[in-house]
């Protein structure tokens, strides 16, 4: 059972889902975030607005409305240093949350549009009809049970999520994937270079609807140049796309302007 501590952070860090998932823009052009407009306090360290930015993809279409977020484990310290926290309970909560770690963690929510409500669907009905896919195209199915060590946290958030986030809250499902491939090998690190595919069939109107995200996240590593003409690039990219030079894995050291010449003095 969970103490009362581990109560406190869950409460302190869904306040922060709130307001990134209020701040954030959608993915795709005209889809609006569905919890409002309301400004998060920046975290030190991690741009909790980015963060959720990269990873939550917002999807309307044929009176349907699909929100699929990727949640990387970053993702509930960065909330509770977005409120104010110090370090030490920052990593207090890493350690909160430490389970999730070992799963890939999506909350989804896809429901059907009417006239000033929507209709969410069934964590059951999600989850016969998604599969994840790593860039060598290998399929995971969704975890059938929540993990004994998650239960308890999912337990508890899933009833705050709908008294602060109302309808939306109540159609949110946590749904978990596994992380490691049959070798072993995790293939989806936040952090390095990766394709990760979720497969939707036929919930969002289409036969099947594909969201991508590519890896490794802005968000959570150093800047990255153009080692041409020293624009910042995202770090998943590849190649620049105003010069067309290839771009190394490690990210350059940020641009210097060259100091400029004093005038010489006779």
């Amino acid at each position: 059972m969970m103490g009362m501590i581990q109560r406190t952070f869950l409460i302190l860090l869904l306040a922060g889902v709130c307001c990134a998932q209020q701040t954030a823009a959608p993915t795709k052009p005209g889809a609006k975030s569905p919890a409002g407009e309301t400004a998060a306090v920046p975290s030190p360290g991690v741009d909790l607005q980015a963060l959720v930015k990269e990873t939550e993809q917002v999807d309307m279409q044929a009176h349907k409305m699909g929100v699929f977020w990727w949640v990387p484990i970053d993702f509930w310290e960065a909330s509770l240093r977005a409120q104010g926290y110090s370090s030490t309970l920052a990593t207090s909560a890493r350690k909160t949350f430490e389970p999730f770690g070992a799963y890939n963690v999506f909350l989804i929510a896809v429901g059907d549009m009417g006239v000033g409500d929507i209709a969410w669907m069934a964590e059951k009905e999600l989850k016969k009809n998604i599969v994840l896919r790593d860039q060598h195209g290998n399929t995971y199915k969704p975890l059938e049970e929540l993990p004994e060590d998650i239960t308890p946290m999912v337990e508890i958030m899933k009833p705050i999520f709908k008294g602060m986030m109302g309808n939306f809250g109540a159609g949110l499902q946590f749904i978990l994937f596994p992380a490691k491939d049959k070798e072993g090998n995790r293939f989806a690190d936040p952090r390095k270079s990766s394709d990760l595919f979720l497969d939707v069939t036929g919930l969002m109107g289409a036969p099947t609807s594909t969201y991508t995200w590519r890896l490794p996240l802005t968000s959570l590593t150093p800047p990255k140049y153009c080692p041409a003409g020293k624009e910042k690039v995202e770090a998943s990219w590849k190649y620049c796309p105003w010069h067309g030079v290839k771009l190394t894995e490690d990210a350059p050291a940020a641009p210097v302007a060259a100091p400029s010449a004093s005038p010489s003095t006779k």
